[in-house]
């Protein structure tokens, strides 16, 4: 319900910008002239006027449109092969520091400050 009161909020404001505009009969581009500074007007209202109005009706959208995607065959595919390869890699960190005996913060060993 947000998104069809922002809509036409803006929408009203864009039309009473127009028709403004339009009134003053600038010529050749007074159609232009007018379009252009309706959709700015409209747009900076919407902004600054009907600031909670525009988060909701985004957040609104965002519920309708933004819901758990779903990965094609090839994607998981990929990701699988990413993750066995980042497990490879970390495995094969940890055995070199292993056979190395490194002790460094962070190998899997801890050592005790007062130790030193």
């Amino acid at each position: 319900m947000s998104v069809l009161k922002y809509s036409l909020l803006r929408l009203g404001a864009f039309f009473i910008v127009f028709a403004a505009c339009l009134l003053l009969d600038l010529g050749t581009y007074t159609v232009l002239f007018a379009l252009i500074v309706g959709l700015i007007v409209s747009w900076a209202l919407g902004y600054l006027f009907f600031n909670r109005l525009r988060l909701a009706a985004g957040e609104q959208l965002a519920r309708r449109f933004g819901g758990e995607r779903r990965l094609g065959g090839a994607e998981q595919d990929d990701n699988a092969a990413e993750d066995a390869l980042a497990e490879d890699f970390n495995q094969t960190q940890e055995q070199l520091r292993r056979e190395s005996g490194d002790s460094r913060p962070g190998s899997g060993e801890h050592r005790d400050d007062a130790g030193r």
